[in-house]
């Protein structure tokens, strides 16, 4: 059992002494952790000191600081039981007493058998107490592992899919408001060997990552209150989600996640046969984005196939990068990528073939394929930096990937080249839609959601529709119409629903799915959340009123 932390207050010492002595002969269990010869003195060594005390027993009357007052003001901070012993047989002083939560009152002289009668009752309510509070402290480790759990599977659904309708983005009601940071850490390199033992030995290795970067998670944001979501994306790759709410500001919240991210990445490398590469996203305060950060992220871990393994990468850090010559080429080559830049920002077709052509006839010139190669992967650098100022990575975040695989597949210069013209004008092309600027986008995208009420809405689809990132959509409707494009829709079916109940021949179910929602339950919970009652309810006093009519 654990000891019984009891504090003795009164004024006289020799019956501060005397009590002392007989808590401690009746039984082991009970631990003296401070006598005190006044309330305020008691009141300032528990404070100060973090003192925690199961069992108060004080004097009523006292200088500086009473027995009453004492236990008035520490209860304000603290749980604990009170005992009180007076030498004064008044009535008032009970009174007070039992209003301030006394488990005892007795009077001096202590009646020594009577005594330890009652710290034995008092001894029982404590341990009581403690495991109330011990089923209790179960009961909620039992519920945030649950909510945890239950979180960590939105995330990982909103990570994996990305065709989920609009409705889904209810999700992000299960978490808190506040600043997010995202991040995904993908292992370089694989384990060489034989089949089944590659397989095996990648599996250690795979857990070996898995409980560093738990370790680390538990065990780095102690002092900051700093909430942390961690999930895998197959067997080598891992998302982190890291939430603070408003202890930090938001460079401080960035600084230290990325001092994080540099430790996982250090000690994955030491304490393994792996280095890892990391991307990291900017702070960002509203959840739904996450799909996009998401794309962002796998736009920016490319960047290894070029820079290697065992980085962290950050979108501002690959912008710092964009001014940055080739080393080994010529001063040439530098100019045609600048002007194939600028023809692709103006949308000049012939400037764009112009320039890549010359580019090309440089290419030719060089000494060696590894400095071809340095060049094609500078330009393609560019390029995809121009994609990505563009918010072009939710479109397509694998463009690199696909730009680096023609340099290593191309069976002649000349293919190389061909394939290089084509990719740069699906770009160019990419670019402009996304630059495209419709004055009646906004109304486009309600007529869309309009006609599609039934089917699955996503946030991609409508912004496909209009021609716009997802991500600068969201925001560009919420900014014009004042609702966000979730409650919109969320409106827009249920209006329409009200009208489907009105008809007396189609069942709620069917109702349910003729408005985009394929789980009755689901859609009953948000019908009666909006509108304050059920379907069935709607729809039963729709028919009395229209029959009273």
């Amino acid at each position: 059992m654990v000891a019984i932390k009891t504090i003795i207050v009164d004024d006289e010492p020799r019956i501060r002494r005397g009590i002392e002595r007989l808590v401690k002969s009746f039984d082991v269990d009970w631990d003296i952790v401070g006598t005190y010869s006044d309330g305020k003195e008691a009141y300032d060594a528990i404070i100060n000191s973090h003192i925690k005390v199961d069992l108060l027993i004080t004097d009523v009357k006292m200088p500086e600081m009473d027995g009453l007052t004492l236990v008035k003001e520490l209860r304000k901070s603290h749980f604990f039981f009170a005992f009180f012993i007076s030498g004064f047989d008044d009535f008032k002083y009970l009174q007070t007493a039992i209003r301030e939560g006394a488990i005892n009152y007795i009077l001096k002289p202590i009646n020594r058998e009577q005594f330890a009668v009652d710290l034995q009752e008092v001894k029982k309510k404590i341990i009581a107490k403690r495991e109330e509070h011990q089923s209790l402290k179960e009961v909620q480790e039992r519920a945030s592992k649950l909510t945890y759990a239950t979180q960590v599977q939105l995330l990982s659904e909103m990570t994996w899919l990305n065709d989920k309708d609009v409705s889904f983005l209810n999700w992000t009601k299960e978490f808190p408001t506040g600043k997010y940071k995202l991040s995904y850490i993908s292992i370089d390199q694989t384990v060489p060997g034989r089949k089944g033992e590659e397989s095996k030995e990648c599996e250690i290795w795979s857990f070996a990552v898995e409980n560093i970067l738990e370790e680390m998670l538990m065990n780095e944001f102690i002092n900051y209150g700093t909430r942390k979501w961690w999930w895998r994306n197959g067997r080598n790759n891992f998302w982190v989600l890291l939430f603070e709410q408003d202890k930090l500001e938001m460079n401080e919240f960035s600084a230290l996640t990325e001092q994080f991210l540099v430790k996982v990445k250090d000690n994955i490398r030491r304490f393994t046969i792996h280095t890892a590469s990391i991307s990291e996203s900017s702070v960002f305060h509203d959840l739904t984005q996450l799909p996009s950060y998401k794309n962002q992220l796998l736009s920016l871990l490319q960047y290894r196939l070029i820079q290697g393994g065992n980085k962290l990468f950050k979108y501002d850090l690959i912008n710092e990068a964009h001014d940055l010559k080739p080393k080994g080429s010529t001063p040439v080559i530098y100019m045609r990528t600048q002007q194939i830049l600028h023809g692709i920002e103006k949308y000049d077709e012939k400037k764009v073939v112009k320039a890549l052509q010359t580019f090309f006839d440089e290419l030719e010139h060089l000494s060696s394929p590894r400095l071809v190669e340095e060049a094609l992967h500078y330009l393609f650098i560019q390029i995809v930096n121009l994609w990505m100022e563009n918010d072009g990575y939710w479109e397509d975040p694998y463009l690199l990937t696909e730009a680096i695989q023609m340099t290593k597949w191309a069976s002649s210069f000349s293919e190389l080249k061909g394939k290089t013209k084509d990719w740069l004008m699906s770009i160019m092309k990419k670019i402009q839609l996304l630059r495209d600027d419709h004055p009646d986008s906004i109304q486009q995208a309600k007529d869309w959601i309009h006609e599609n009420l039934g089917d699955n809405i996503t946030v991609k689809k409508i912004a496909d529709h209009v021609y716009m990132n997802p991500t600068y959509f969201c925001e560009y409707f919420k900014k014009m119409t004042g609702v966000t494009v979730l409650d919109y829709v969320t409106k827009k079916r249920l209006e329409k629903a009200k009208k489907l109940l009105e008809l007396p021949d189609i069942k709620i179910y069917d109702i349910s799915s003729l408005v985009g929602y394929h789980d009755p339950k689901y859609f009953s919970k948000l019908f009666k959340k909006w509108q304050g009652y059920s379907p069935s309810e709607y729809r039963e006093s729709y028919f009395k009123r229209t029959s009273i009519k």
